[in-house]
């Protein structure tokens, strides 16, 4: 007898049609969009009516599903509004409304009776009693917290078990509980609650004392703004190359007496945390100390099933469409290991490490992250594959591509097919612009096609990556000497 085993469904984010159709093209079984106005992404999220038409149009035929999100924070001015856009729902029936305000939810069991309602991660919803008092209110899916262990969903499913539990696997993690953050509304005037979050965990911070002096950490000195033209403010851009000259990872490692020594920083020690080192101050690159790494749980599928999650949910709606074929492919083949009681595949953090990151963690998973759950040194990407290009059409030995990022004569591009197991790798050759042959080409420009040879036929829309120029953060100064250093 076979048991057929029920996976969670695999949910991406869609900032816009093309990326829905990305989604489910590369293994996602649902997706979550919404129009800007309603949203909590109006950056990068061109998503209209239209668009969620065209999605459930192709999501009913292909048996997939299409959740809408309007999980903002609505002021009084734009009630109305979103009363003409439930009544639009309800004509068109996605297969939920994810809201997070009290009062949207009273307006869609109003205007949108018949759309499955779903609870936001915004609420912070994180215990049995409130889950039981949204259930009254008719929530049948409650997206959990990013806070929650899976020890404590397994007993939330035990306790409800008609209760649909999406939760999260992959994407960014903000430095506030479940996204509750005002910083973005004080420091650029954007409202993180209404969709438009400035990012400012991520930023880098410069240090002055309290008589207005920047405090170069690298050298420690005290710099007056007046000074700063003749002096370097520790980011190393203020000199000239001549004046400070170049420093290789040799001169570092030899320089460093000791990592101590050569970090010249301060950190903070809480007293009931002793060990827990944090810097409070820049190094050459700054500092990064609300700038939390990656969630990804690629590795924990079993964890997540067991606890009887309905649905594994990846952050990113301001993500790049080659970001959302990536990442819903890595976790589909992680879908179909499970099944097939493969415990071990490398290709997967090969994929996830493709993208665009910032070092990765397994978020609550296991408890209250701890030691190196948050990024000091940078905020760049670490991302060891660069988006090379996009298919626009094949004919006759001849691909056309959309170029986003420098293809050089000879370079090996990597085809992300659908499936992982079905990739596989052409040479850039005889590349044309128009009818110029051509030896390198430069992303930049939308519509920038180019030509190359190519024996075998592939589809528009599939993506080409190669290995990146400048993989991963360029190692800070004191990470250098740290290595050198290791016990």
């Amino acid at each position: 007898m076979t048991t057929t085993i029920k996976l969670p469904e695999l949910l991406l984010p869609a900032g816009s049609k093309d990326k829905a159709l990305t989604a489910f093209r590369y293994g996602a079984d649902a997706v979550y969009m919404g129009v800007p106005m309603f949203s909590l992404r109006t950056r990068e999220n061109n998503v209209t009516d239209q668009d969620i038409v065209d999605v459930l149009d192709f999501a009913r035929k292909n048996n997939k599903k299409v959740y809408v999100t309007l999980n903002g924070f609505p002021h009084e001015f734009a009630i109305e509004q979103i009363k003409t856009h439930l009544a639009f729902l309800e004509r068109v029936k996605p297969d939920g409304i994810i809201f997070a305000d009290l009062g949207v939810l009273a307006l869609a069991r109003e205007y949108a009776p018949s759309i499955p309602k779903h609870l936001s991660v915004q609420t912070s919803t994180v215990n049995i009693p409130a889950m039981k008092m949204w259930m009254e209110l008719g929530v049948e899916r409650i997206i959990l917290a990013r806070e929650m262990s899976i020890r404590e969903v397994a007993k939330i499913h035990e306790v409800l078990p008609e209760l649909e539990l999406e939760y999260f696997i992959h994407g960014a993690v903000c430095m506030a509980y479940s996204g509750r953050c005002l910083l973005s509304n004080f420091t650029g005037g954007r409202d993180a609650n209404r969709g438009a979050c400035n990012h400012t965990c991520r930023w880098n911070y410069r240090i002055f004392d309290e008589d207005g002096r920047v405090i170069d950490v690298s050298s420690h000195e005290e710099l007056r703004e007046d000074d700063k033209k003749n002096h370097c403010c520790g980011s190393g851009e203020c000199s000239t190359e001549k004046e400070r000259g170049e420093e290789t990872e040799e001169d570092i490692i030899k320089n460093a007496k000791s990592i101590r020594d050569f970090e010249k920083l301060h950190f903070w020690e809480e007293e009931e945390r002793q060990g827990e080192i944090i810097p409070v101050e820049e190094d050459f690159h700054g500092t990064h100390i609300m700038s939390s790494k990656d969630m990804c749980m690629i590795e924990d599928m079993q964890k997540i099933i067991d606890a009887g999650v309905c649905s594994l949910k990846v952050e990113g709606r301001n993500k790049t469409a080659y970001y959302t074929a990536t990442i819903a492919r890595a976790y589909r083949k992680a879908l179909e290991n499970y099944v097939n009681g493969v415990e071990k595949d490398d290709r997967l953090w090969d994929e996830i490490n493709a993208t665009a990151n910032r070092g990765f963690f397994p978020g609550f998973l296991n408890g209250k992250p701890r030691k190196g759950s948050v990024k000091f040194e940078a905020n760049a990407s670490k991302a060891n594959k660069e988006f090379a290009g996009r298919v626009v059409g094949w004919s006759d030995g001849r691909l056309e591509i959309i170029v986003k990022n420098k293809i050089e004569a000879g370079a090996k591009l990597e085809v992300v097919m659908p499936s992982i197991d079905d990739d596989f790798v052409i040479i850039a050759k005889n590349m044309k612009f128009g009818d110029t042959p051509v030896d390198v080409v430069h992303g930049g420009n939308i519509n920038k096609k180019v030509t190359l040879d190519c024996p075998q036929k592939i589809e528009a829309g599939i993506f080409l990556r190669q290995e990146a120029r400048n993989p991963g953060i360029k190692k800070t100064p004191a990470e250098i000497a740290s290595e050198s250093y290791k016990a």
